[in-house]
């Protein structure tokens, strides 16, 4: 039998735009046919990259078939009543009890080793997987639909594209779901945006398709899947149309998957500097998703560049990145945190003076999350504040990091910088609220030691601020806290009325 090569995607002129023609057989691999604009033809490749990872073993699955043998195939094997055995199988993947998911993956694994048995209606099993896909939580239930959805993907990419966007034109989350999978490997994601390209050059399918008619953030993963435009036509280009400046949430965050998807090759990730500044605008404005998936990304590229153009966003990223420290999502914390790391490292020396500003000021935050009960936060937390020691020169909080000595570290953030003791006393009432009870604590004995040291401070008006931010925790949920915070009070008052008193506050890192 002759070799069946796989199919290479087609891209045709504006003027030759007609009629999508899909493959003659069912269930051939269909050839990828893309009307696109004339500035994004001449810069993707007529075949795809291998580096893609379009082999003939992991491409198709019948590429040993002419096409004379694969009809008979067909034409012995198409038996409908088994695509209604993988529909049951898909609901069943959502079952309570564990033996009938194990069930349902073991139908739907052994169906996609022989997809002409039972592949006959692509949008009616599409629509299966639509109803039930936020249903089916267990990781092996998910891993079996995802890899269902990749064949379906793979073999027919553009009934896939347009069905899921005739079941869900607005891109409902079970439909972000469902795209999620189909852009997060390269060769799917190479099909997924040839087919939407198409969708958007079609005035007629742009009316009904309101998702792919959103914006054009679709371009950018269109160009930046090309292996012939380098890093200058690239960043040319999206000068030009600023894609991602104002893009819409959904579409945000499915473009932020692809790029992380292309990010781990490093060619790839290096033309992806122009794309940052963007991002990081709709960074603290996102959602704790969106947020997770830009760090992801950041973490991708800023290795892949040069150390100049790495700098030029260092800053602005130092800038940003303390405030997800305290972001609901725990993920987003420890990339944030990790990401601080990473970018203080980048800082030239020209702009040193500028970067340990910012990092003095991330330093108390970074203490008080070293307190979490999230053991992976907690690590990265002592982690970036041994690395900002090591940047600022401070051996002494280096050396207390290393071991772990945490009252000490407090007493020191205090009286090692006396020009900063009300700043870090002021960053600390952030902390009083933190919803968990273990940073709540640091910050009420950061506050008492801090009292102990009153001499030190400017404002007057922090002891009053102080109080009241403590009195808050009368009704807190953790008897410690509302015990610690009352005994904290009290002296503060005290301090207040006898300013030589020799109370001393180190007691406080031993109460209950």
């Amino acid at each position: 039998m002759a070799e069946r090569p796989p199919s290479s995607p087609r891209v045709v002129w504006e003027e030759e735009v007609g009629a999508p023609q899909e493959s003659s057989s069912p269930l051939e691999p269909c050839e990828v046919t893309t009307v696109l604009p004339l500035w994004i033809v001449e810069m993707l490749p007529e075949e795809i990259p291998e580096k893609w990872g379009w082999d003939s073993e992991s491409t198709w699955l019948l590429s040993s078939l002419d096409s004379s043998d694969m009809t008979t195939v067909f034409d012995e094997s198409l038996q409908p009543s088994q695509n209604m055995d993988v529909l049951v199988a898909i609901e069943a993947l959502m079952a309570d009890d564990v033996h009938d998911r194990q069930m349902g993956s073991d139908i739907v694994d052994t169906a996609m080793t022989d997809p002409a048995s039972w592949l006959t209606d692509v949008p009616e099993v599409l629509r299966c997987i639509h109803t039930n896909v936020e249903q089916i939580r267990a990781e092996p239930a998910r891993r079996s639909l995802d890899s269902l959805l990749l064949l379906l993907t793979k073999w027919r990419p553009r009934e896939v594209v347009r069905s899921l966007l005739v079941i869900s034109p607005t891109c409902d989350s079970a439909a972000v779901a469902m795209w999620e999978v189909m852009i997060s490997v390269p060769w799917a994601l190479w099909r997924v945006v040839s087919e939407l390209l198409g969708v958007l050059q079609d005035w007629r399918l742009r009316r009904v398709f309101s998702c792919a008619a959103d914006d054009a953030c679709i371009y950018p993963l269109a160009l930046l899947v090309s292996a012939d435009i380098d890093d200058k036509q690239f960043a040319a280009l999206y000068e030009t149309q600023r894609y991602l400046r104002c893009p819409s949430p959904v579409m945000l965050s499915l473009v932020l998957t692809g790029l992380t998807t292309l990010s781990k090759t490093p060619e790839t990730a290096r033309k992806m500097l122009v794309l940052l500044p963007d991002i990081m605008e709709n960074l603290l404005a996102a959602n704790s998703d969106i947020r997770m998936k830009a760090l992801m990304l950041f973490v991708n590229v800023i290795p892949h560049m040069k150390r100049k153009e790495a700098n030029l966003i260092a800053l602005r990223l130092a800038e940003k990145l303390p405030l997800l420290f305290d972001d609901e999502s725990s993920r987003v914390r420890e990339l944030s945190i990790r990401l601080f790391e990473d970018v203080m490292k980048t800082a030239l020396e020209r702009n040193t003076k500028k970067m340990v500003k910012k990092v003095q000021g991330a330093v108390l935050a970074l203490f008080f999350h070293t307190n979490e009960k999230i053991e992976s936060v907690a690590k990265a937390s002592w982690d970036t504040l041994r690395a900002c020691a090591e940047f600022l020169g401070w051996r002494r909080l280096s050396f207390l990091a290393e071991t772990g000595q945490t009252p000490l570290i407090g007493e020191y953030l205090i009286t090692h910088k006396r020009n900063s003791a009300d700043e870090y006393l002021l960053q600390s009432l952030l902390y009083v609220e933190n919803p968990q009870a273990s940073v709540r604590e640091a910050a009420v004995r950061f506050i008492g030691l801090a009292a102990r040291r009153r001499r030190i401070l400017r404002l007057e008006k922090l002891w009053e601020i102080c109080q009241s931010a403590l009195q808050s925790l009368e009704n807190d949920a953790e008897h410690s806290i509302r015990c610690l915070a009352a005994q904290t009070v009290l002296i503060l008052t005290a301090l207040k009325q006898k300013p030589r008193s020799g109370w001393s506050l180190r007691l406080l890192w031993c109460c209950a």
